[in-house]
């Protein structure tokens, strides 16, 4: 999903407008099914739409990253740097944005094709205990980032 973000091949309605195939179950067309206000796009879908920002925003108090903008180039541009980093922090922060993105998408596709929703804490929940289930099954050493990462994940 990260690659087809960073790669702009993921289908939203604004790549298949030349294709008319852009109605939604509801019959808006090609607006966002998140916020309905504006067209779906990749810039808009993760990163300027307000429900998805919400949850952004929850998610990265959570790891206690910065907001950096709702700009998808200087988005990946302040990302790129920690892209092949392993500590810890790292680790965590690429875990949370990949979830992020899976269950944004995720949404997206539920409310345009199935007419099903959740609600921001409703999605952030599942973020958060996915992430939480993919620490459990990581190896860590004794270290005080992991500490106080197994702390903020309740992983013992």
């Amino acid at each position: 999903m990260v690659w087809l973000l960073i790669k702009d091949k993921l289908k939203t309605q604004d790549r298949l407008k030349p294709w008319d195939l852009v109605v939604g179950s509801d019959g808006n067309v090609g607006v966002c099914p998140l916020c309905k206000t504006e067209p779906d796009s990749r810039s808009h879908l993760f990163f300027a739409c307000p429900y998805a920002t919400q949850v952004w925003i929850k998610a990265a108090k959570l790891i206690d990253i910065p907001i950096v903008s709702a700009d998808w180039q200087v988005w990946v541009e302040h990302l790129i740097p920690f892209a092949n980093r392993r500590v810890v922090r790292v680790v965590e922060a690429k875990l949370v944005i990949a979830t992020y993105i899976y269950f944004i998408w995720q949404e997206r596709n539920s409310r345009l094709f199935k007419t099903s929703s959740r609600t921001l804490d409703q999605l952030f929940q599942v973020i958060q205990s996915t992430v939480r289930l993919k620490l459990l099954s990581v190896k860590f050493k004794d270290l005080s980032q992991v500490r106080r990462l197994k702390k903020l994940w309740s992983i013992s």
